[in-house]
């Protein structure tokens, strides 16, 4: 009988170090994985450049490339989430990371950028919104205790180290290699993170039941983040408020010069269709059955304002890693390598504010609500440093302190994962991981769009002042920059390098083609101006709203509990 007994301890014991060898495989996937899908978050922002002259596109394409990417993510992550809870975070990972995998390579191979959207945009996309959330629900409910909070803060500077790498180690790879590299490594690594985690034998809990999936939901949600991503993308090409020009469709004229930007149609439109969305939550929770995502969750404080709070980071982080390299890349005339450099100050205390701020919080020395609000003051004082730093006299050197008081801010607030997803009860994770991580990829959207539709509007009202009150420029040249600049939909920031050849082959020379370059140069230098103030305005509304944060992570109650009042 106690040889019995041993033999039963002894067993026991090994499936318990089995378990316990495989999670912390699972874990070392997931935080690589998530390190790799930050690092293509960033990376590409300083090869832009490169990718504009290998595909023969625009400055405004690759840029709709990026934001489109971010937009799939947020439009999905919800589903994405609901789809995890019931058929498994684990498959739903490898399903995801598939699919991320198949975009990464199509992208390396893309001809041209309509195969670059099909492969970054969408499938990437798609792969991204199935495994983010499922790395959050994984770190969440595959611990316990102390070993939660290591695995969400692996998780979490797994992020931070991977958006830090982006900018430096893209530079290096694009440089001496071709940016095409960094999507090869990416399927590479993935095709591994795949293969491991599928040999992994993790148990999951047998589901009580199976209800309807959410279909109209998922549509709702979707349909809501679209279009209001979709109308900050147009913003770049007809303007923010009014038109800069007819908007066409199918060859009729919808919008006409100076009535209302297609920005702020779509954008209301997707604020009307998430109203939907939340009216149709409830009312599937009053008729029993279950929804994509409980309004419940948004009734924690912690829940609803640390969510908002991401998307604010997540928009600022995404902005100004945007109009950085554009900067030093059509006012210096930097490469990759001398742009990622470049963004070194602002990576390196990203991650020391991001490693300070964990230890500070473990160790008891405080909570992480102060953290944040210092985070999002820091980089607010970043971006303006930086604003005045926007010069054609400038240098690498001379915007390093801003970016470095920006990243050291943007470190601090990698604390927000970890606050919002600890205020989650158990049966809430997919709920919390999906709603969190939607905001922060719409964020990252809007930030892409914002600073560029920001950038280029500045930039051409700027243009067409000077143009017309120009003595430089005789009255037919006067006439027609006016009229390029006010049927431009295709306008974007250029070095005066690439005008000045642009003038060159449309035979303007001389005094004209100098008077023109003096006037590109000072128009990009307000546009980029205007559009990293705004990146610092949007950072003082994210310490505002920090204020209305708990200092702790209040757990919500349980779902039975909850239902009641649901």
């Amino acid at each position: 009988m106690a040889d019995r007994r041993e033999a039963a301890g002894a067993g026991e014991a090994a499936r318990r170090g089995t378990a316990e060898g495989a999670a912390r495989v699972v874990l070392a996937v997931i935080a690589t994985q998530q390190l790799l899908m930050a690092y293509d978050s960033t990376a590409m922002n300083v090869a832009v450049s490169d990718i504009v002259t290998d595909l023969d596109t625009t400055l405004t394409g690759v840029q709709s490339a990026i934001s489109l990417y971010a937009l799939v993510m947020a439009a999905l992550m919800i589903t994405g989430s609901k789809l995890g809870s019931r058929v498994g975070h684990l498959r739903m990972f490898t399903l995801g990371a598939t699919l991320y995998g198949c975009g990464a390579l199509v992208t390396a191979l893309s001809p041209g950028l309509p195969v670059m959207l099909l492969g970054w945009s969408l499938l990437e996309g798609i792969g991204a919104a199935l495994v983010f959330p499922a790395i959050l629900s994984i770190a969440t409910l595959a611990f316990t205790g102390a070993a939660r909070t290591r695995a969400l803060t692996l998780v979490g500077a797994a992020a931070g180290v991977g958006a830090a790498l982006g900018p430096l180690l893209g530079g290096v790879i694009t440089r001496y290699l071709s940016w095409r590299v960094s999507f090869l490594l990416e399927t590479v690594v993935t095709a591994v993170a795949v293969i491991l985690i599928s040999r992994q034998r993790i148990p999951r809990p047998k589901a009580v039941r199976q209800p309807s999936f959410d279909i109209l939901g998922a549509v709702l949600s979707a349909l809501g983040f679209g279009l209001i991503v979709l109308g900050t993308l147009l913003a770049s090409r007809y303007g923010l408020l009014t038109t800069r020009t007819d908007v066409v469709l199918s060859g009729r004229t919808v919008l006409g010069e100076g009535a209302v930007s297609p920005t702020v149609v779509f954008g209301l439109a997707g604020v009307v269709v998430l109203a939907l969305f939340a009216w149709w939550e409830g009312h599937r929770i009053r008729t029993g059955r279950d929804p994509l995502v409980r309004p419940a969750v948004l009734r924690n404080r912690t829940t609803r304002v640390g969510s908002l709070s991401l998307g604010l980071q997540f928009l600022v982080l995404a902005g100004v890693f945007f109009l950085v390299p554009v900067f030093v890349q059509t006012t210096l005339g930097y490469d990759a390598l001398e742009s990622g450099l470049t963004l070194l100050p602002a990576t390196v205390m990203l991650v020391l504010g991001a490693a300070s701020g964990t230890r500070a919080v473990g160790r008891g020395r405080t909570t992480r609500k102060p953290l944040i609000l210092v985070g999002f003051l820091l980089i607010a004082a970043g971006a303006v440093m930086t604003v005045f730093a926007f010069e054609p006299v400038s240098s690498g050197l001379k915007i390093a302190p801003g970016l470095a008081v920006a990243g050291l801010g943007l470190g601090l607030c990698t604390l927000l994962p970890d606050l919002v997803q600890s205020s989650a009860a158990e049966d809430r994770v997919s709920d919390v991981a999906g709603l969190s991580r939607s905001f922060s990829y719409l964020g990252q959207s809007l930030g892409i769009a914002l600073a560029g539709a920001l950038m280029i509007g500045v930039l051409l009202n700027t243009m067409l002042a000077s143009a017309r009150t120009s003595t430089a420029l005789t009255s037919s040249q006067k006439a027609t920059v006016e009229h390029a600049l006010e049927h431009s939909v295709q306008a974007t920031a250029v070095s005066d390098q690439q005008l000045r050849a642009e003038l060159g082959r449309r035979g303007i020379t001389g005094p004209p083609a100098d008077e023109l370059v003096r006037i590109n140069a000072q128009a990009r230098e307000d546009g980029l101006t205007a559009a990293m103030a705004a990146m610092g305005v949007f950072a003082l509304s994210g310490a505002a709203l920090a204020t209305r944060l708990p200092r702790t992570a209040r757990n919500p109650a349980p779902a039975r509990e909850q239902r009641r009042h649901a």
